[in-house]
């Protein structure tokens, strides 16, 4: 809402969250806006081009695919969905609606991992072998009542988040985009260990084997004691291992030269520790026809089905093959 509403080509409309302290706090930043406790009944009033789903994971297809009905855009936060059958419904509600749908996964545009990913992509590390990322949280104080930052349904033993879903998401993102291959081959193991007060598995390791040859690892935990490795070095989310070169902590290796820091391009993009900043103003100018999608829903869905088929490996110890969904804007 701060980046929407600091560009001057928006204005918050509508509010909704069941919360009632994050309403109240919202409410006092936008007086303007109308507040309401059932989403159908708020989007019919207030009648908005965009709405911006920012709720629990499960619930984002289903409030996706309500917005897009009602012929809004939709900005989606990470992971756009939590199974492959809910982004497919979402795609072909943004198909049937001729709406744009983005998947709002923030961390490709933050420093260093966007400009890590761009080199790789332009081939500053020659061919690409091995590329991982990794998210390493300490979440006692979202997942603990005690916490802080506590969230009650991240630990509601109904729907409680799935971490590898709700925060590997940002590795694998970033692995799918630099790595310009289908991701063929799919293994994981999972463990809960360190999280006593998170209900599901709260440590995830997975293999991944691109179609191009490529392999891949992503380590996920969100029960580490105080700070991950990932935390302020900038070297987590990203590193990526090629034929002539390494890319780790916004760095360039090469063997016999000395080691080049890449350029900050990403200025003005962190806000609230992730990228909005940029994929705000990216989806707005998506909206207004100046720029195609940068993420469009079956780019969203690529990750979403790769989660998924880690998760089908955990329970059959079997190598998954994920979903894969071609590019469309």
């Amino acid at each position: 809402m701060q980046v929407a509403t600091a560009s001057g080509r928006a204005v918050v409309m509508g509010l909704f969250d069941p919360n009632a302290d994050h309403m109240s706090a919202s409410g006092k930043l936008y007086p303007d806006a109308t507040a309401g406790e059932d989403l159908p009944k708020l989007i019919e009033a207030t009648s908005p081009d965009i709405v911006v789903v920012a709720g629990p994971d499960h619930l984002h297809a289903e409030q996706a695919i309500l917005a897009l009905e009602a012929g809004c855009h939709v900005l989606v936060e990470k992971p756009m969905a939590t199974t492959v059958a809910d982004a497919e419904r979402m795609i072909e509600a943004a198909d049937r609606s001729d709406r744009h749908l983005m998947a709002d996964h923030t961390v490709r545009y933050m420093y260093p991992w966007h400009e890590m990913s761009v080199a790789a992509q332009a081939g500053d590390v020659g061919d690409i072998f091995f590329i991982q990322g990794d998210y390493i949280h300490d979440m006692w104080s979202h997942y603990s009542p005690d916490g802080v930052r506590h969230t009650p349904w991240r630990i509601d033993r109904s729907n409680p988040q799935n971490i590898l879903l709700g925060g590997g998401c940002h590795p694998i993102d970033l692995m799918i985009d630099t790595i310009d291959s289908p991701v063929s081959e799919v293994f994981a193991y999972a463990s809960k260990k360190s999280a006593p007060d998170f209900p599901a598995d709260d440590c995830y390791i997975v293999i991944l084997k691109f179609e191009n040859g490529t392999l891949g690892k992503v380590y996920v935990t969100s029960g580490c004691s105080g700070e991950g490795m990932e935390d302020g070095a900038g070297g987590g989310f990203l590193a990526v291992y090629g034929t002539q070169g390494t890319l780790w902590k916004g760095q360039l290796y090469r063997r016999g030269q000395k080691t080049a820091d890449l350029p900050d391009t990403s200025a003005g993009a962190s806000v609230g520790g992730h990228g909005w900043g940029r994929s705000v103003i990216d989806f707005l100018d998506t909206v207004d026809g100046i720029m195609q999608n940068p993420i469009p829903a079956r780019v969203g869905a690529r990750t979403v089905a790769v989660c998924e088929a880690a998760l089908r490996a955990i329970e059959t110890g079997r190598p998954q093959t994920p979903e894969w969904f071609a590019r469309t804007t």
